[in-house]
């Protein structure tokens, strides 16, 4: 019987547990040979939308030693303040949470690691976030702290939910890629005033077009599917253009 309701007790945690979601890394970043964290703040986080599930993977590459005032130092670990008070939480837009392997968010040096943002935002506007991270060096193998670094300039937007089935005026708005990242294929769902043709396309970060296709739209709720198993995996931008209106987000490729 103890058996029984020490199982009851622990079920709860066991499920909440199962829910956090395992992280992945930007190998496209890592196999670049930079350090340092991807995305970078000129790409920034993905976009998100009440009431639609979030997912963004952040890779973290510690390098080896670095040049100081001081002379050369190698790096023991760098560890993300998990006590942060304000903004609580990070700042992260209500729903969303982060998991990270390791899951003590304590990244060793020379190594690569990674954080994921997960979860189902449920209040729009612009968060703006905040990291701090103390980095620690070893000598004589020894660890100490070296500094503390806070890392303000990440950012999520969360777009209303669209009410796709009561609305009874529709503009033209391209949702955010689900799922993303993409290990093969997403959908892609978008909203329209009016039927026609749309012209779907995919660019790499150099600006270059490497996909497109042509979509049907209808009036009202719309979505395609995209097989991204073509491409490398990486950080790509993607749009929508539709009556001389285009609108573009972001889908990161795991394969």
């Amino acid at each position: 019987m103890k058996k029984i309701y020490l199982l009851l007790f622990l079920l709860p945690f066991i499920e909440m547990n199962a829910q956090v979601p395992s992280c992945g890394y930007d190998h496209t970043f890592i196999a670049s040979g930079k350090k340092g964290i991807w995305p970078d703040s000129a790409i920034n986080f993905v976009s998100g939308t009440v009431g639609v599930p979030y997912s963004q993977n952040v890779t973290i590459v510690i390098p080896y030693d670095t040049v100081t005032s001081l002379g050369t130092y190698h790096y023991s670990h760098v560890n993300l303040k998990t006590n942060i008070t304000s903004p609580a939480n990070y700042g992260l837009p209500p729903g969303l949470s982060l998991a990270g392997t390791p899951s003590t968010f304590i990244f060793p040096g020379n190594d690569s690691s990674c954080i994921i943002i997960y979860g189902t935002p449920t209040t729009p506007g612009l968060y703006h976030l905040t990291f701090k991270l103390d980095v620690y060096f070893t000598e004589f193998g020894n660890s100490f702290p070296y500094t503390t670094q806070t890392l303000t300039y990440y950012k999520i937007n969360i777009n209303p939910a669209v009410g796709i089935a009561t609305n009874s005026s529709y503009g033209f708005q391209v949702m955010q890629n689900m799922p993303n990242p993409v290990h093969d294929n997403t959908s892609i769902k978008f909203t329209s005033g009016v039927e026609g043709k749309a012209k779907f396309a995919i660019y790499n970060l150099a600006g270059q077009k490497i996909a497109e296709k042509e979509v049907t739209a209808q009036r009202g709720e719309n979505s395609f599917d995209f097989d991204s198993t073509p491409l490398e995996s990486g950080m790509y931008l993607y749009s929508l253009e539709m009556n001389h209106q285009k609108q573009c987000r972001r889908m990161v490729i795991t394969h």
